[in-house]
């Protein structure tokens, strides 16, 4: 039975990914061929009824795994509370608490790594060996379920966008509509399944089996026509179901600026209508930085390029310092590892090397070959270097207030120390001497300290800087291969 709290869990499933699952099971599959043979609906009934069951057992499971899960942590938070105040009483000078037996410590102690160790098993953690049993009566559980289905009260993100797919078949060649209309009539199931196959792979397959079992009742113009007529039909579903007429309006109702939410009425539903939905504070964010940058209010596709250069490069960026993180076997540790705010000005990644050397890394995940700048590690080195250390200084602080009893690796100290010595050279040599000197002045000065700077490429595209760069003493690390682009076109 599942407890009071309900968490929704399925909302979160993807209609494709549930599809795409249920292909790939002979045992659903002929669950849903079964539903579609004593269904009016057919297919389509077979297959919302299917999702709705996936979404509802999904539900009922995470909620009695969460609900389990969060029972398990307040009884932990319990058992550290006592142990906690025993100890607590102990270390300030006192004996055990009245009614408190040694014995009692040892057993909290027990209990305590008891709920640890299920916690981390979640099976287990919910019913031990037990049967998983979501209601009493399971009779009972799969009336509610189709009761729900059919009164329509969670049928889940999925109801096939009938409207579109009409729409689209209305806006076909007569031809086109003729070869669509003879393949209905012969092979409804097989060129249903053709036209709602959810990836590139199983539109293949499916046009495939529809074309071998038409058999060469429709010529061979009629079956081209079909195939594109089916694309055409394929793409028109899909886009309906990423975006209902109700979910973007629910979001343009959500926009405050009436320029922004023209745009996004009139805009991709692939990607501004999806980030509108998903993530409208970040579509805000970018629609201002847009704007700032010299866009039109009325410029949709400009905002749409914009959006997607922004998602690309920030991509790009998180997998490159991840990725040069993973791979530089010659660092042996990170005092700042890779994360996600990669738009941050300053070093990407700072480490300490086997030898002792501390690097100084600036990731180029993007397209060019050939880098020329790399502000973070030239014109910036020095406020980089100062802001990084003092950084690092703060977070070995915080940790003496939290751990008195806290001793800070030496090798980090000296890295820390190094980074601060070098920044204060180079500010010396940026305000005297020869500008023609300062590089290898700045060179022999990291390399004094036994600083190394450092471009990384998570793709491997970047294979050369300019002399300039390598003058400062910069060189190439490569962290992967070069990743060939996919080939344009397609869906």
């Amino acid at each position: 039975m599942t407890g009071p709290r309900r968490f929704r869990a399925g909302r979160f499933l993807d209609a494709a990914a549930v599809h795409a699952a249920a292909d790939a099971n002979p045992r659903l599959r002929r669950f849903m061929r079964t539903i579609a043979e004593h269904s009016e609906a057919g297919e389509v009934r077979s297959r919302r009824l299917l999702e709705h069951l996936i979404r509802r057992i999904v539900d009922d499971v995470g909620d009695l795994h969460l609900g389990n899960a969060l029972n398990r942590l307040e009884r932990i938070a319990v058992l550290r509370d006592n142990i906690a105040a025993i100890l607590d009483h102990v270390l300030e000078g006192g004996t055990l608490p009245d009614g408190v037996r040694v014995a009692t410590l040892g057993e909290y102690f027990d209990q305590l790594s008891t709920e640890m160790r299920e916690l981390s098993r979640p099976r287990e953690g919910i019913v031990g060996d037990a049967p998983l049993r979501l209601a009493d009566d399971a009779g009972a559980y799969a009336d509610s379920l189709l009761r729900e289905f059919d009164g329509g009260g969670a049928a889940g993100r999925h109801v096939e966008p009938a409207a579109i797919v009409g729409d689209a078949f209305r806006a076909m060649p007569a031809d086109r509509q003729a070869a669509l209309r003879r393949a209905a009539e012969l092979e409804p199931a097989a060129l249903w399944r053709a036209v709602a196959a959810e990836s590139e792979g199983g539109k293949r397959a499916a046009v495939a089996a529809l074309e071998t079992r038409l058999g060469g009742r429709l010529t061979p113009d009629e079956l081209a026509r079909l195939r594109t007529a089916v694309d055409d039909l394929g793409r028109a579903r899909s886009r309906g179901l990423q975006m209902s007429d109700a979910r973007l309006a629910d979001a343009l109702a959500r926009i405050g600026d009436p320029d922004l939410r023209a745009v996004v009425a009139g805009g991709d539903v692939w990607l501004t209508q999806q980030l509108a939905v998903h993530n409208p504070e970040a579509l805000a964010t970018l629609w201002r930085r847009f704007r700032e940058r010299g866009g039109r209010a009325d410029d949709g596709p400009g905002f749409r390029a914009y959006l997607r250069h922004d998602m690309v490069t920030y991509g790009r960026g998180v997998l490159g310092e991840y990725s040069a993180a993973f791979s530089l076997s010659s660092v042996e540790l990170f005092l700042k590892g890779p994360d996600a705010n990669v738009k941050v000005a300053g070093t990407d990644l700072v480490g300490i090397g086997h030898d002792g050397w501390v690097w100084l890394l600036d990731d180029k995940s993007h397209r060019a070959s050939s880098v020329a700048g790399v502000s973070a590690l030239t014109d910036n080195l020095a406020v980089n270097l100062r802001r990084d250390a003092a950084d690092f200084r703060d977070a070995i602080a915080r940790l003496q207030r939290d751990d008195p009893g806290f001793t800070p690796d030496p090798r980090i100290l000296d890295a820390i120390s190094r980074m601060e010595d070098a920044a204060a050279e180079i500010d010396r040599i940026n305000r005297r001497g020869s500008a023609s000197t300062r590089p290898a002045r700045i060179s022999a000065a990291l390399e004094e300290r036994r600083l190394r700077l450092r471009v990384t490429s998570a793709a491997g595209e970047v294979r050369e800087i300019t002399q300039a760069l390598r003058d400062l003493g910069l060189a190439v690390e490569p962290t992967g291969t070069p990743v060939p682009l996919p080939p344009t076109g397609g869906r």
